[in-house]
């Protein structure tokens, strides 16, 4: 049995939206945070220097902003909404701490960032894309004996046409030809 700590009481948890299904409050955290995310980082100096930086640091300075101040501003942001997402995972799913209770968050955190184009809408969209896919993975095991791992290759396709729109065309021409 895997480490844990004792159940947190009902009344310190997030509730159930409804008495059907498992949908919790977190839903709501989830999309305030989206929205203050975009609002953040599209209409404030400090999205826009964060923004910058990650665009070019070396542009960012020369235009006189601090690039070690963003990047602690984005190790905190990033870290503070990890927290927040680890804490509606503890308080609305398992209602307990053990360990290892992220079956892969984290790897699926970069595709996720990649597929919605590292904006706020586009990765709430493609979160939901692939909740979905891990949540009916089981159901579609248990329903039509197809293996859940299909849903991983599944991922894996998203992930590289996502990927590809990042690769620049060939031109054909060698490095010598443009002289």
């Amino acid at each position: 049995m895997a480490p844990q700590t004792p159940e947190i009481m009902r009344t310190a948890g997030l509730g159930r939206i409804s008495q059907f299904g498992t949908l919790h409050w977190g839903i709501l955290i989830a999309a305030l945070c989206v929205g203050g995310f975009w609002f953040f980082m599209s209409r404030t100096v400090a999205g826009y220097e964060l923004k910058t930086v990650g665009r070019g640091p070396d542009a960012a300075r020369a235009a006189g902003i601090g690039v070690p101040r963003m990047i602690v501003l984005a190790l905190v942001l990033s870290g503070g909404l990890a927290g927040l997402a680890g804490a509606v995972e503890i308080l609305g799913v398992h209602h307990k701490f053990y360990d290892q209770f992220s079956p892969g968050y984290g790897f699926d955190s970069i595709a996720v960032a990649l597929l919605g184009g590292n904006t706020a809408l586009g990765t709430a969209l493609s979160a939901l894309l692939f909740g979905a896919l891990r949540n009916g993975a089981v159901s579609m095991q248990l329903a039509t004996d197809t293996p859940k791992e299909i849903v991983t290759l599944i991922q894996a396709i998203v992930i590289i046409f996502a990927g590809m729109r990042f690769l620049r065309p060939h031109t054909g021409r060698s490095t010598e030809d443009v002289e």
